[in-house]
């Protein structure tokens, strides 16, 4: 996403799924515009750690984490099934972190 690109943000999805789960899927989709990490082995490992890992169900849960470049989580938010995250907030958040 070029809004993203311009601020020097990367994009990046995880998922619990294996790497040909997830080219299958982006391929489903007609592609994916950023890549997609699979947390597969060891099982959620990083999930786990970003607090974001729903054990019940063995996946992540849907969420947004700002990293920045020194690897320090600086937002993080969590959402409930059926409900995306809006491109238009998380700019408007990256924007206000990035000063």
């Amino acid at each position: 996403m070029k809004q993203f690109d311009e601020r020097g943000a990367q994009l990046l999805g995880l998922s619990c799924d294996t790497v040909p789960s997830l080219k299958v899927w982006a391929q489903s989709l007609g592609g994916i515009g950023y890549p997609l990490l699979s947390d597969f082995y060891p099982h959620g490992k990083t999930c786990q750690d970003l607090g974001i890992f729903n054990a019940e169900g063995g996946y992540p849960k849907r969420s947004v984490t700002i990293v920045d470049p020194q690897g320090v989580v600086r937002a993080s938010h969590i959402y409930p099934a059926g409900v995306l995250p809006q491109p238009d907030a998380v700019l408007a958040e990256l924007t206000s972190l990035q000063g």
